[in-house]
């Protein structure tokens, strides 16, 4: 992204506003990996607030990276997140997934594989898993736009070159 800063500045000037992900030292921001799910986290709470409803109680489906951060973060928050996925498979369990431990054994083994605390299942029917809350987030390249009968649909990326 300093490459695409750089190259904008030779046409337009310095404007360090116009580029995302970029390193701290060229204006980048502390703490940009979680910045769109932590961003997740509040539009979905703020949806949620204008249906009476909070995010604690609340059963999510969403992953990859940008998933990872708001699931992480709305385990904190009281939700629960009921099936997870991303490059390496699917993993779901009703009763919710301990998000810490899988971010931990996911980091320690490059994906789900092995989780103890969820069970596996087919990647491609994730869309159609029961939740109150749909978060394709997705590992980047565009996707599809798809219908889906949940009280609501959010969708986040981490690029931006859709």
């Amino acid at each position: 992204m300093a490459w695409t800063l750089d190259e904008y500045a030779k046409f337009h000037g310095y404007s360090p506003a116009v580029v995302t992900g970029k390193p701290m030292d060229l204006g980048g921001s502390l703490g940009r990996e979680a910045a769109t799910g932590r961003g997740v986290l509040f539009a979905t709470e703020a949806l949620l607030d204008e249906h009476g409803k909070s995010i604690s109680g609340q059963r999510f489906v969403g992953f990859g990276n940008v998933g990872s951060w708001a699931a992480q973060l709305i385990s904190e928050n009281g939700g629960k997140v009921v099936a997870v996925s991303d490059n390496s498979g699917a993993i779901k369990n009703s009763k919710g997934i301990d998000i810490p431990s899988l971010l931990k054994h996911s980091v320690a083994n490059r994906g789900f594989k092995g989780f103890s605390g969820a069970d596996p299942f087919d990647p491609n029917s994730i869309l159609v898993e029961d939740c109150d809350i749909l978060i394709p987030a997705a590992l980047g390249g565009c996707d599809q736009w798809v219908l889906l009968a949940s009280i609501c649909f959010i969708e986040f990326r981490s690029s931006s070159l859709c």
